[in-house]
């Protein structure tokens, strides 16, 4: 009874959630509505393949913005609800997505190098504990370093880039204050130099690419490849920093046509440093495809995962971090989240249990 009453809640929560979120994006640009024959044909395929019908709001956003129909766009109020927590784990979620642990994870990766991490409570140098001293030692004279958020930080929330000077950050504030401010959970690494290329799209953010992976068995696919680009003068490249993101071709590792920004920003066609974005190359991409699908084989309560990787100074791939629900508004550059492989993930999904009610 209980569990029953918690499926419900968190499905009403979600369901409405994600509607308050689309019709507030659809209230930031012109929305052209679907032809009843659209709809129609939306509804058929979700109908066959998933069993239910399906909101439209969401193929109506992306199609506005992009101009290509399909019916394949998946609505986000479906993927978090019915799709993401039965093809991932919800149980082992929170703890195996904390970046305090990626030095235990993926010990022999390329990342950012940590300095401090504080994991409930507790100080570290990588997986050495240390005293809250000498944490704040380590700290006091950085040429430049990013704090973050180990848990539950999203779309570039909390994040500082700061250096520091005798205790003191550029910002003013003590050490003592800045671990006071993230009170625990949370990374201090040093600042990523990226590739010349990378840095072309927009030199004062660290700029990234954002790879969906799903798993089958022993395989792993790429669904698609975002770059996400800062804007001039920002820190950060995320979306809801104003940041830039544009499709990137799997095949080539270029970027295809055009950017898209906030919603009444489409077919941006250079950043803000003057780069053209069409045809561009992303350095060391095959590489950086290739770390995403091995690592995925290293979590293997997970089925889909979002990975946010750099490319450093010396070309190689440098993992940021990976997202156990990541979201899929990237469709307005990519189209359809799961592409070819959408037919295959629903019928899936309909055979998995939904992990999400496991509270």
């Amino acid at each position: 009874m209980l569990k029953e009453y918690l499926r419900k809640y968190n499905l009403k929560l979600i369901n409405r959630n994600a509607e308050a979120k689309i019709r507030e994006l659809m209230s930031q640009c012109e929305i052209t509505p679907l032809t009843k024959g659209q709809t129609d044909d939306i509804q058929t395929y979700f109908k066959k393949v998933l069993g239910c019908k399906v909101p439209t709001l969401w193929h109506e956003y992306f199609i506005s913005r992009n101009g290509e129909f399909s019916v394949k766009y998946m609505p986000s109020s479906i993927y978090y609800s019915q799709i993401v927590w039965r093809l991932n784990y919800n149980d082992f979620s929170r703890a195996y997505s904390d970046k305090g642990f990626y030095d235990f994870f993926f010990s022999d990766v390329n990342r950012p190098r940590t300095i401090v991490k504080n994991i409930n409570g507790y100080y570290y140098d990588d997986t050495k504990p240390i005293s809250q001293k000498e944490a704040i030692s380590r700290c006091g004279d950085i040429p430049r370093a990013v704090a973050k958020p180990t848990i539950g930080g999203m779309r570039g929330n909390d994040i500082t880039v700061f250096s520091s000077v005798g205790g003191k950050t550029d910002g003013g504030e003590s050490i003592e204050q800045l671990f006071s401010r993230y009170r625990q959970n949370f990374i201090i690494q040093e600042y990523v130099h990226q590739h010349d290329e990378m840095s072309r799209l927009n030199p004062s953010s660290l700029n990234t690419l954002r790879v969906l992976t799903y798993r089958d068995s022993t395989q792993v696919y790429a669904l698609y490849a975002i770059a996400r680009i800062g804007r001039m003068g920002e820190p950060i490249d995320n979306l809801s920093s104003g940041g830039i993101f544009a499709d990137v071709d799997l095949h080539t590792g270029r970027i295809r046509k055009c950017g898209y920004g906030a919603p009444s920003e489409n077919n941006i066609s250079k950043t803000d440093s003057g780069t053209q974005l069409n045809d561009f190359s992303i350095p060391s991409f095959p590489q950086v495809i290739s770390l995403a699908k091995e690592l995925h084989l290293r979590l293997p309560y997970f089925n889909l995962i979002g990975w946010d990787f750099a490319v450093d100074n010396q070309g190689r791939p440098l993992m940021i971090e990976w997202n156990r629900s990541p979201d899929i508004y990237s469709q307005t550059a990519h189209g359809p989240a799961f592409g070819d492989m959408t037919d295959e993930i629903l019928q899936r999904v309909r055979t998995l249990p939904d992990t999400l009610t496991l509270l």
